[in-house]
C-alpha cells in the first residue's frame, strides 16, 4: 500500500510539473522560420507554416520580425541569416528574400547530386554557398541535395545573398514581442 501511495505521488507531481512547463511560460504562440535578419535586439525571419515536420518546411510570403527577450537566458545562439529561403531540385526554382518579400525564382541547373550525407568528400568539411562570378553560378547544400546553378541576371552573385539562415523559432504572448528565442538549427533539444 506505502508503495502505491508513492507511485500516485510520483505520477501527480510529474503531472503538475508537466502542467507548470506547458508552454504558458514561455508564450501562447509559437512561429518559427527562416531567418533573414538579426541584430539591434530583434529578428526577423520567413515563416514556415508547416506543421508537420515529416513534411519538410513550408514558407510562406509572411515576414515576421520580433523583438527579443529582454532575459539574455531566453535567447539562444545567434542565428546566421541571408536570403536563400529554400530550393526546389524537380520545379528548377528557388525562393529568396528580396525586397521584404518572400519571390519564387526560375533557375538553370547546372549540375545537381542527390542523397549526398553531411560525411561526403563533395561536402565534408566546405562552406557553402560556393559562389564563382567568373561563371556566374552557386553552389549550395541542403535537403541531402548538392546543386550548382547559374544566378538569375536580377539578382546579386554575392555569398551573403544566397546563405540559407538558420531555422529560428519564437514563443511570444505580445504581437512582435519573443518571450523566448530559439535558433533551431543549433540547438539540440534532446541533448541531455
Amino acid at each position: 500500500m506505502r508503495t502505491r501511495n508513492l507511485l500516485v505521488s510520483m505520477i501527480l507531481a510529474s503531472s503538475l510539473a508537466l502542467g507548470a512547463c506547458s508552454g504558458e511560460d514561455y508564450g501562447k504562440t509559437v512561429e518559427q522560420g527562416r531567418a533573414v535578419a538579426f541584430g539591434g535586439g530583434k529578428v526577423t525571419f520567413v515563416k514556415d507554416v508547416n506543421v508537420n515536420p515529416k513534411k519538410g518546411p513550408s514558407y510562406e510570403n509572411s515576414i515576421r520580425t520580433f523583438s527579443l527577450p529582454k532575459d539574455p537566458k531566453e535567447i539562444g545562439p545567434e542565428p546566421k541569416v541571408g536570403c536563400l529561403i529554400d530550393f526546389n531540385v524537380d520545379k528548377k526554382q528557388v525562393q529568396i528574400y528580396k525586397d521584404n518579400e518572400l519571390k519564387t525564382v526560375a533557375i538553370e541547373t547546372v549540375n545537381v547530386q542527390t542523397n549526398i550525407e553531411s560525411h561526403n568528400a563533395a561536402v565534408k568539411g566546405k562552406t557553402f554557398p560556393m559562389v564563382n562570378k567568373d561563371k556566374n553560378e552557386v553552389t549550395i547544400y541542403g535537403k541531402k541535395t548538392l546543386l550548382t546553378f547559374k544566378v538569375p541576371s536580377s539578382l546579386p552573385v554575392e555569398d551573403a545573398f544566397w546563405t540559407m539562415g538558420d531555422n529560428v523559432r519564437v514563443f511570444s504572448t505580445k504581437e512582435g514581442e519573443a518571450r523566448r528565442f530559439m535558433n533551431i538549427s543549433k540547438t539540440n533539444i534532446f541533448k541531455k
